[in-house]
Parts: C-alpha cells; structure tokens; sequence
C-alpha cells in the first residue's frame, strides 16, 4: 500500500531523521557498554556483539527497503522503535498518520547480561 506522493517527499526527510536518532541511539549504548566497567572485558564484548547483530536487524526492517510502497511500513517501524515525534509526524496527511495511529512505541533499552564467573 502506498503512501501520498506528498507525504513520499516528506517521508523521506523524516527517514533521515529517524535513521540518524537510530544510530546515535546505537552509538550511545555501545558507549554505555564499554564504559561499563562492573563487567568483565569479555561479558562487555558480548553486549556489544549483541547489540550490534540485534540493531542490524532493526536497521534493515526499519531502514533498507525505500520505495513508496514500502514507506507505510517503514513508517510504523520508525514509531515503533520512537525515533519520531509526533510534532515531526504532523507534517503527514491526517490518512497517512491514522495508518500509523495503532502502532505502540517500544524504544530500545539495554538488556545487560549477568556475568559468568567459571570456577579455576
């Protein structure tokens, strides 16, 4: 289902937007974590793996398909992930924003890992 051609144009400067809140959301966890220093090197390496092969995932759902088809999609992923407000939305026609109206906002949190000791 495509979206407007009008909110099309507009899309495209919301998904610059929305990309660049992604990765400095990424880049901002990844700092936390190798700062992190409660956990060993290793345990903070296996976040950051972790965090990274799961947001890859997420760039690619949310980012990597553009076309006008597959704006409404990308759209609600951007909500979804809270990588926009509703002010930036408002420049959308009111039938592109009712699309996207149902779509609940789970930003991304950390999920920190508990260290393993193994015994000498």
């Amino acid at each position: 289902m495509s979206i407007l051609e009008s909110d099309w144009k507009k899309f495209k400067g919301l998904r610059e937007i929305a990309l660049d809140r992604f990765c400095l959301g990424v880049l901002a966890d990844a700092e936390t974590i190798a700062q992190h220093s409660a956990l060993s090197p290793h345990a903070r390496y296996r976040m950051l793996y972790r965090l990274t092969r799961d947001r890859d995932k997420d760039i690619v759902h949310t980012f990597d398909l553009y076309s006008r088809s597959s704006a409404l999609m990308a759209l609600r992923m951007m909500v979804m992930h809270d990588l926009l407000t509703d002010a930036e939305l408002s420049i959308l026609s009111e039938e592109t924003r009712e699309k996207i109206s149902g779509v609940v906002r789970q930003p991304h949190e950390l999920e920190w890992v508990e260290e393993i000791v193994r015994p000498d």
